[in-house]
């Protein structure tokens, strides 16, 4: 009897935490949509959360590793995290950090300046 209830209790947690990272990536496709682009790619990240820390980032949060087409045909690849700090997905909060491009860097620091 004990194992049976042991089974449904992880068989819980486990639609839990689909329906949860469901909610979450519906929180980024909405972000998309506001910003006038389309996700292609969108993969949870656990370990390897790019830009973002582990301390500032909360348990409620889920940061995906998301590839985004604008509308005007420009594809571009980075992080998201989802969810505020303290209300995790019930704060509809949406955080981006874009992979930067190596001349878009060199331009930026003053590496290099842009032809005239």
């Amino acid at each position: 009897m004990a194992i049976t209830s042991l089974i449904k209790v992880a068989l819980i947690a486990l639609v839990i935490i689909y329906l949860h990272t469901l909610w979450a990536k519906y929180r980024i496709s909405q972000w998309a949509l506001r910003n006038n682009c389309r996700i292609t790619k969108c993969q949870l990240r656990l370990f390897n959360i790019g830009p973002f820390s582990y301390f500032g980032t909360s348990g409620g949060q889920y940061i995906f590793r998301i590839e985004a087409i604008s509308f005007d045909g420009k594809t571009r690849t980075g992080y998201a995290r989802a969810g505020g700090f303290f209300l995790g997905l019930l704060r509809s909060r949406v955080e981006e950090r874009w992979d930067k491009n190596p001349l878009e860097e060199l331009l930026s620091t003053g590496a290099i300046n842009p032809p005239r």
